[in-house]
């Protein structure tokens, strides 16, 4: 417990030194001034003693698993077992890699009373975290001091990749509404399955122009692209996913896509499986189907951060040859930095044809973009114009030797990496590309 004297006793205080100065003039004041100080002293001492004693119990409610990138709830449940209203402040230890909102609060807890706060954590990096202590801070009954206390509540969470964007996105197809950035959710091509009435986006060869003409009403036919087929994540893990943007690592935001892309795929009968690399293979997670396989996946790679090391792309590729023996479409995450390890990623990517599908996904790195285009005051800032663009330059050249050669390449913002890569597999399983 900590007493901390209020703002109410500073200023009786002060009172207190400027009567004494007026009573140095007027010495008929001296016993009053003695009188005043011996009130205010037994006064303090009074409230001291009576904030003496537990007054409050607290209850912290989280849930177990948190996702990284977004607002997380959190219930403060705090009692009062005196018999009379506490007013004060209330504030959390803070979960360390995360920002908060709705703390500190103002609270008036009732006499046996209880009152809960709410306040949301938003976790900036995935791992096992902790909360600690909780500390409250009220006034006393005289308001000459506060009493400042930290209510012990310590709990454990684990911060995984963002497991809310599958369900949102669930919710998205129920309803039948589309997003501009996912575009269609429907899959097209395969075998037919049944006719049903034309929608918008419907393409034309699809019309049974007999079945039309019996219901006089446009009607289509409805296919189901071939199921049970595999889809492997490859996640770079080196130095070169150490990037920010927009509160995340590459590594989250290639997580994110992973994982909503592999609901997609699971709900949609394939099997999923997922690898990360940086100069060897790290996590192996063999393809897999249902809902256990998504489980799986998400608790090998909730706590995956990238390390320093460089990424040897031969040797994760030659794992996945060996590890992937039916053809499957295998994507991979990474952020190329230089030209050598861009020409090593072309060539090791090519060796995967033409047993596998290859999508490779290019993390563009916004910074470098910036200083491309941003203005030049002297030289210094032409010459980095210059690299920058040097690198723009030479990164398109690999993105086009890729798709030349019939690799898929995904080059996308790592904000907008989720909708285009779920975009990007629907289009395989509509294209029949497997």
């Amino acid at each position: 417990m900590v007493i901390v004297p209020t703002k109410r006793l500073a200023l009786l205080g002060l009172g207190a030194v400027l009567f004494s100065v007026a009573a140095c003039f007027a010495r008929s004041l001296v016993p009053a001034v003695f009188a005043l100080d011996a009130a205010l002293v037994i006064l303090t001492a009074v409230d001291v003693v009576l904030m003496r004693g537990k007054r409050l119990a607290l209850e912290r409610t989280v849930a177990a698993i948190f996702s990284v990138g977004r607002g997380n709830v959190v219930d403060l449940t705090i009692r009062n077992q005196s018999g009379r209203t506490v007013r004060g402040l209330v504030d959390d230890d803070p979960m360390v890699e995360s920002t908060r909102a709705g703390l500190p609060a103002r609270v008036v807890i009732p006499p046996r009373g209880a009152i809960r706060v709410r306040y949301e954590v938003t976790p900036t990096r995935r791992g096992k975290r902790a909360f600690g202590s909780v500390g409250v801070r009220y006034g006393s009954w005289l308001g000459f001091v506060d009493r400042q206390e930290r209510l012990a509540a310590e709990a454990h969470v684990d911060v995984y990749p963002d497991v809310h964007a599958a369900r949102a996105l669930d919710m998205l197809r129920r309803q039948g509404r589309q997003d501009a950035r996912l575009g269609s959710l429907r899959v097209r091509g395969g075998d037919t399955e049944r006719l049903r009435p034309y929608q918008r986006g419907d393409e034309v060869r699809h019309i049974d122009w007999r079945a039309s003409a019996r219901r006089d009403d446009p009607t289509v036919r409805q296919y189901q692209a071939e199921s049970n087929q595999n889809v492997v994540f490859a996640i770079d893990v080196g130095r070169a996913m150490r990037n920010d943007s927009e509160g995340l690592t590459s590594v989250d935001h290639a997580l994110n896509a992973a994982l909503l892309a592999a609901d997609v795929a699971l709900r949609g009968g394939d099997n999923a499986g997922l690898m990360t690399f940086d100069d060897a293979p790290r996590t192996w997670v063999k393809p897999s189907g249902g809902r256990s396989g998504g489980r799986k996946l998400t608790r090998a790679v909730y706590d995956l951060e990238a390390g320093l090391s460089a990424t040897d792309f031969r040797a994760a590729m030659g794992f996945l040859q060996v590890q992937v023996r039916a053809r499957s479409l295998l994507v991979l995450f990474t952020s190329i930095i230089d030209p050598r390890s861009a020409r090593e990623l072309s060539s090791a990517v090519r060796s995967l044809m033409p047993r596998h599908l290859p999508l490779c996904v290019l993390m563009r790195d916004m910074d470098v973009e910036a200083l491309a285009t941003a203005p030049a005051d002297d030289a210094r800032d032409l010459y980095v114009r210059a690299a920058a663009a040097e690198s723009l330059t030479w990164r398109d050249d690999l993105i086009r030797g890729l798709k030349k050669s019939g690799v898929l390449v995904l080059d996308a913002k790592p904000g907008d990496l989720t909708p285009a890569l779920v975009k990007s597999y629907l289009e395989v399983k509509a294209r029949r590309l497997l």
